[in-house]
This record gives C-alpha cells, structure tokens and sequence, in this order.
C-alpha cells in the first residue's frame, strides 16, 4: 500500500511539471523576441485604414502574421477616409476601447492627449530586455520624442526635417543670395528683396505649399511649450520674432485653407513654370528615396541645379530641428502587451519582404529613424538606381539618376547626423494659434492683443 500510494504521488507530480511544460512551451520557443506568457492574449487588435493605407503598416501586419500565425490579427476596417480613421481612433482609445497597436501619424492625431490620459503603455521596459534592440542604431533625439513623465509612449519610425528645394537660377533671377548656416532673420532679410516683387506680382508665391505655423516655430529650435509642466513661453522678443517672421512667409505662400490635395509634382511644377521660389512638398523632401532622385528630377525636369536646405533655426548653424513622423504605440489596455511591442520591432527593421517597391524596402511617409534602413536606402541608389532611368511620375516621365552631389550630400548629413532636438506636432495647438494669431497676421489686430488671447487658450488646452 505504501508503495502504491508512493507512485501515485510521484506520478501527480510528474502531471503538474507536465502541464506547466506545456504551459510554458510558449514563453520558450521564441528566441530573440520578448517572452509571452500563457496568460497573454492571442489575438492583437488593429485599425486599419483601407482608403489610402500606409505601406509600411500593411506590410507589418503581413509579416507579422507569418512569423507569429498563433496571434490572430484582428482587424477593424475604416473605408471612408482618414479624419474618420484618426477621430475613431483617438476617441476610442481615450475611452479605453481602441486597437492594442496604435498606428499614427501626429499631424493627424493628437498623441498628446493620449499621454496625459496615460493611455499608452512605457515602451521602456521591452526595450531595456530587448537584446536585439541597439540603441546606437537610432537617434536619442528622435526616439525621445515619446517620452513623457519619463515613460517611452510611443516610437517614431520616421522623421522629417522642414526643408526647401529651389534652383540656382531662381534664386538668382529673384536676387536672393543664401549662404550657409544662415539664422531665421538672416533667410528672411535675404528673401526680402524680392517679397515687394511678389506681392506686386501676385501670380507667384515665396513657398509652392502652405508652412504651418507650428512647423515653422518648431524649426526655429526654440522652446515655448512645456507639457508635462503645463508651461508656455511666448513672452519674450525671440518668440516675437519668429511670428514675425512666419508673417512675411504666411502673406506670400498659399493658404492651407485653399488646399484641396496635393500629387507631390506641385512644387516641381512650381519651379519649372516660375510661380513659386521655393519647393515644400513633403512627399518629395520626406521619403528617403524620393529625397535621393530629387537631384536628378530638378536637374531633368526643370533643368537647373538644385539648391536644398532646412529651414534655418532662430540661431542659425548647422544643426536641426526633427519632427516625428508616422509612429506607433502600445494601448495601456493591450492584453497581450509582448507581442504588441514585436509588432512595433518588425516595423523598425531595415528591410521587410512582401513588397516589389526597392527590392523589399517597404517606402515610409519620411526618412527611416532606423540608421541601418538608411544606409541600405542610400546603398539601394547608388548600386541600383544610379546611372539607369527610372519613372518618376504617373504621366510616365523617367529621368536618369545621378550621383548625389556635394551639396546635396552636406543637407543630407545635416538632417541625418546633425538633430538637435525633435518635436511632436500638435494639430490642436497649430489651430489655436491660427485661430488667435491669423488677426494678427493679416494686419487686423495688434500683436499683445492676440498673444493674450492665444495665452489664454493654450493654458486652458494644458489644463483640460
């Protein structure tokens, strides 16, 4: 009886090491990835945005399901177009109901509210376990664009840096000299010259599309916002000076108002006819490829050299303001939290398979955060574009690729090597300083009177 009894023990002990075997069989069979647990869910759900998607975001939820086919990828559909897509997504998040990923782009969603709700899960902690995470491999600056309160919230995976295209020849046929490292005031003074010209002539613009008054202030590198303080500093002569400034360019460049879309050929189109100085368009200052043939378009199409450069900072120099790009964070209310972040992992990688676009480089909106996806772009150029045509629009126009120049390759270190801080657009701020500033832009109102009422407005935005 005794040993009877014995074996019975020994073979209970031997079912529950079995079943937390089996239990445990999913926390060990993935290597190189953060661990789940057999109390994680197994289902991931995602917004999808079927109008217009973002290659980069379809592509990871296909490599996503085939290297993890035990997650069911749950996907909420939106067809109409992207104001329903980012109001839904934010709303629903807010109220603690949204996708466990959350795919953005902050010029169309407000991720600060997100973060001051504590909507969004600290990325910190499945980056600090992560072995495959290399820190040197991304900017600090850019990937500090998601802190608040000390928590990593979100991580974008590409940037863009505020620049302009324009030519030799408009340049001089506008008699604009611009040097190198110039400051804010030092771009404005040289433009102003040939500001009366186009205010007299009408038919043409300094900017071929409209510079949000944001994007403007955050070019500038200086600080007047403060969020998780709840501070603002538009008080003083420097901040003065740049609306200052922003009012030359705002009286001169379209209106954002007045645009109904864009192909990405109207500021090409724009230098080529004479119409504008400079070229905005970030569908062609943005994507790494798209940045790298702009020499050779400008040079086919319009037949001049080009000149680029950032929109200088208030102090001048060579360094740069970034500015987030498409982005994705974690929901505080993902159940499955481990493999959310591996989504986000396949999404910072530098080659994804699953697309014929630049033998399998997936294109981003902007330019890749991940230096490595950088690199690979660049070596992509050179080693396959370079020397061949290439088509460069839907009207099927090919142009011969060429080498990058010197000058193009010093704007590239400058936006690539050379960030000095980055920021976060916030759509909702943009609106209320146009709001409160646009009297004073168009000469109706004094400034102190539209500065106080923008004071007002901001500090009721941080304290809601």
């Amino acid at each position: 009886m005794k040993f009877i009894k014995k074996n019975k023990i020994i073979m209970i002990i031997l079912l529950v090491i079995l079943i937390i075997g089996i239990g445990m069989y999913p926390v060990l069979s993935k290597k190189g990835v953060i661990r789940v647990t057999k109390n994680d869910s197994n289902a991931l759900k995602i917004y999808v945005f079927k109008g217009q998607p973002s290659p980069l975001f379809a592509t990871c939820i296909s490599n996503f399901k085939k290297m993890y086919p035990q997650i069911k990828i749950e996907e909420i559909p939106f067809s109409s177009d992207g104001d329903e897509y980012f109001k839904t997504l934010l709303s629903d998040t807010l109220a603690g109901d949204g996708p466990d990923v959350i795919y953005f782009e902050p010029e169309q969603l407000n991720v600060h509210k997100l973060q001051k709700a504590q909507m969004l899960e600290d990325l910190n902690p499945f980056i600090e376990k992560d072995k495959d995470f290399d820190g040197e491999n991304y900017n600090k600056n850019i990937l500090n664009t998601g802190l608040y309160n000390g928590e990593m919230t979100f991580i974008p995976l590409d940037y863009y840096v505020n620049s302009y295209i324009t030519t030799t020849k408009v340049l001089k046929d506008n008699s604009i000299e611009l040097k190198n490292n110039i400051t804010q005031n030092e771009f404005i003074s040289s433009i102003n010259k040939s500001m009366k010209s186009i205010s007299a002539n009408g038919s043409k613009t300094l900017f071929a599309y409209p510079i949000s008054i944001t994007d403007w202030i955050e070019s500038s590198g200086i600080d007047y916002i403060d969020y998780e303080n709840k501070k603002i500093s538009i008080h003083s002569n420097e901040f003065k000076k740049v609306i200052d400034n922003y009012k030359i360019v705002y009286k001169d460049s379209p209106k954002q108002v007045d645009i109904t879309g864009t192909s990405g050929d109207e500021g090409y189109n724009a230098i080529k006819s004479g119409s504008s100085i400079f070229s905005n368009d970030k569908l062609s200052l943005g994507f790494d490829m798209e940045l790298l043939q702009s020499e050779s378009k400008i040079k086919s199409v319009v037949g001049e050299e080009q000149v680029i450069d950032s929109i200088p900072t208030y102090n001048g120099g060579d360094k740069v303001t970034a500015m987030a790009g498409e982005s994705m964070a974690i929901s505080k209310n993902c159940k499955n939290k481990a493999m959310a972040y591996n989504f986000i992992k396949i999404a910072l990688t530098s080659k994804m398979t699953g697309t014929s676009d630049y033998d399998g480089f997936v294109p981003l909106m902007n330019v890749p955060t991940n230096k490595k996806t950088r690199e690979d772009l660049v070596n992509y150029y050179l080693e396959k574009q370079v020397g061949k045509s290439i088509q460069i629009n839907k009207r099927g126009e090919h142009v011969t690729m060429e080498k990058p120049s010197k000058q193009f390759q010093i704007y590239y270190n400058k936006i690539t090597e050379n960030i000095e801080t980055a920021k976060v657009k916030d759509i909702t701020l943009d609106s209320l300083m146009m709001q409160c500033l646009t009297p004073y832009l168009e000469d109706k109102e004094p400034y102190d009177s539209t500065l106080k009422s923008l004071e007002s407005k901001i500090n009721l935005y941080l304290n809601e």
